[in-house]
């Protein structure tokens, strides 16, 4: 399968969110593709689970909020030296330079633009997540699903690679809730009891959409269906439109849920971007749905807001 990279960065200057495939001729192959399967990643109880790593921090509405994050190179190293054939997906991508390869590794470590938008649309609005029940699709370093939950959410992460959960996603949960900790002047506490803290609130699964679509609340019990589902940069392929539309449908708790989706216009090279999914959802005639924030700074992106008609 031919290596895709996204060449654009979260400063990006760029006119077109531009998808290439290394190489002029490059196609995609015919040969079918073997997903993941869905599984639930569990924090574990050692605290050495998760070794000590470059601490970035990505501010937010003028420096009004800000959210701390493992450093994207110093995980790659981190996965290096562990020398298993788990994290081959990831290592392969960062040894070809490429952000993502699709239905191999998603992107899961880069801080994607979109992302911050949705955070930074959230905030301005002044949603109220306290209670609510949430759901990031696509997670990756989960900065919009961070900010629901430090604003008081129960919150569920997924990304498609099982290495992203582990070594990038729970290191910032864990980050961030220690951090709200230091910052409301709570008495510090144990090491497991910030990891206690996490599993009450947090639950994380990886794997490919429609497995974990069919893995989450397989009875679709309305009471743990989700208030709100947050997304972002994940519908830059025409082709992974319907599944993540599915994934919606199947888990936003009616009929007030609210998801959002945060994107490019348009990913030239691809076909994807908010245009093409909006018809999708339209088309099937269960969400309104609607633009609620453009960003025109560089590449133009968007926020999708979905509502049960």
């Amino acid at each position: 399968m031919a290596d895709f990279k996204f060449n654009f960065t979260s400063a990006d200057s760029d006119e077109e969110a531009d998808i290439s495939p290394s190489g002029t001729h490059a196609k995609l192959s015919t040969k079918p593709t073997i997903v993941r399967q869905a599984k639930e990643i569990l924090i574990q109880s050692n605290p050495s689970a998760y070794p000590s790593s470059k601490i970035e921090e990505t501010h937010i509405g003028d420096g009004i909020f800000s959210i701390k994050h493992v450093s994207e190179s110093n995980v790659e190293e981190n996965l290096k030296d562990r020398q298993d054939d788990s994290n081959n997906d990831i290592i392969t991508a960062a040894e070809k330079s490429s952000d993502l390869i699709p239905s191999v590794y998603e992107g899961g470590l880069k801080i994607w633009e979109c992302s911050v938008d949705l955070v930074e649309y959230l905030l301005e609005s002044g949603m109220n997540f306290q209670g609510k029940r949430v759901l990031e699709i696509g997670c990756g370093a989960g900065l919009p699903g961070i900010y629901a939950l430090l604003q008081g959410a129960e919150v569920h992460f997924q990304d498609y690679n099982d290495d992203v959960i582990e070594h990038v996603t729970i290191p910032n949960v864990l980050l961030n809730l220690e951090q709200q900790n230091k910052q409301c002047n709570v008495i510090e506490t144990a090491a497991f009891d910030l990891l206690e803290t996490a599993r009450q609130c947090c639950r994380f699964f990886s794997g490919d959409w429609g497995n974990v679509a069919d893995f989450i609340n397989p009875d679709l019990v309305r009471d743990v269906m989700y208030d709100v589902i947050l997304t972002s940069e994940t519908i830059y392929s025409v082709e992974s439109h319907a599944k993540l539309y599915h994934f919606i449908k199947r888990h936003l708790k009616k009929p007030d849920g609210l998801a959002y989706v945060a994107a490019k216009t348009h990913y030239f090279g691809v076909g994807g971007g908010t245009r093409s999914f909006e018809k999708l959802v339209m088309m099937d005639g269960v969400f309104n749905v609607s633009v609620c924030k453009v960003y025109s700074d560089g590449v133009q992106r968007e926020i999708l807001c979905m509502k049960y008609t």
